[in-house]
């Protein structure tokens, strides 16, 4: 659903495609830094307190001359802290074989939940927010007809490398959307010894897809939008109140979540709705922390490749120092923050 906000670096990385994914070579990320000289990558286990940054693949991105560091101590978390079910590998023959409409998929993944993860993007969106990154997924009917089944082969060949912590996640798109193929998926997933995560804003109802999916989760990346419902509306095209009835439904079935919240100039960056943000957070018995997403552009091709107008073009990305006090904002709350910028 989000995948355009991640880190710089995830996008210069070499992707292992196994289905209807791009792939960039190793030349091409030994000239993408070169094209970033103004960056320099540390690795985490030596980062230093006043570190830019912390991003999911352990590495922390700070600007190259320590005097352009922060003035302030930030508490990053550098990964999913939260301890997943561990499942037995068991039989899957009883598990049905579901077709589903798949945009694409990564073979490894560092930002979609705990460990390393195989990463599912599925077709079909009812929401059409201003800044989606990924409008070729709104089409249920769009990408590759997918069996379960299939999937499940193609996961199971690189399952050796998302253990111990890792699993599988499925995005979008909205994955709720599909909700016998996300299942069936999960299911064939638990069956491998792996856990699950959905990345989702909460779409459908509770016994059209919530029924049929969240049984089988282990983890949800919950993206809210917006806390006001009248900007949430303006910013999806939906209702805000499927979004927290779903929030709900996560709290009855004790189900943890991280909170995704895509930071956009101008539009979710109010101090009003920060703090109503945070209020609503820490009222939520199964929060596990805010993933806090700054807004940037690198999905703004996709619209023009469709011949949409763009609906926040002009709109810049949020600087260093913006985002972080947001993160200080959120740590003198005790909310960890996990920051993909």
């Amino acid at each position: 659903m989000l995948s355009s906000f991640r880190p710089w670096l995830l996008h210069i990385m070499p992707r292992a495609a196994v289905h209807g994914s791009y792939a960039a070579g190793l030349p091409a990320v030994g000239n993408a830094l070169r094209r970033c000289p103004s960056r320099t990558i540390i690795p985490a286990l030596h980062a230093r307190p006043l570190a830019w940054g912390a991003t999911l693949n352990r590495s922390y991105v700070v600007p190259s001359h320590e005097d352009a560091l922060p003035n302030q101590h930030l508490n990053m978390e550098a990964r999913y802290a939260v301890e997943l079910p561990h499942y037995e590998p068991g039989d899957n023959s009883h598990i049905e074989e579901v077709f589903g409409n798949v945009h694409s998929t990564e073979s490894f993944s560092a930002v979609d939940g705990p460990g390393v993860r195989f990463l599912v993007f599925v077709q079909g969106c009812a929401m059409r927010c201003l800044f989606c990154s990924n409008p070729d997924t709104w089409n249920l009917k769009g990408g590759t007809r997918t069996s379960s089944k299939e999937l499940a082969d193609q996961i199971r060949k690189v399952r050796n490398y998302l253990r111990p912590r890792g699993g599988v996640t499925i995005s979008g798109g909205e994955a709720m959307l599909q909700p016998r193929f996300v299942s069936a998926v999960f299911q064939e997933v638990h069956a491998m010894g792996l856990n699950t995560t959905i990345d989702t804003t909460g779409q459908g109802t509770k016994h059209g897809n919530w029924d049929v999916v969240l049984p089988h989760t282990d983890l949800v990346l919950f993206c809210i939008k917006h806390m006001d419902p009248l900007k949430y509306e303006s910013l999806t095209g939906l209702k805000q109140k499927g979004a927290l009835r779903f929030a709900d439904e996560l709290a009855e079935r004790k189900i943890p979540f991280y909170l995704r919240y895509v930071y956009i100039p101008g539009y979710t960056d109010a101090p009003k709705d920060i703090d109503r943000l945070i209020e609503w957070s820490k009222k939520q018995p199964t929060f596990q922390g805010i993933e806090l997403l700054p807004y940037h552009v690198l999905g703004k091709n996709k619209w023009e490749v469709m011949h949409i107008p763009y609906p926040l073009d002009g709109v810049q990305t949020p600087s260093h120092e913006t985002v972080s006090k947001v993160i200080k904002l959120f740590n003198d709350n005790e909310i960890p923050v996990i920051c993909a910028n």
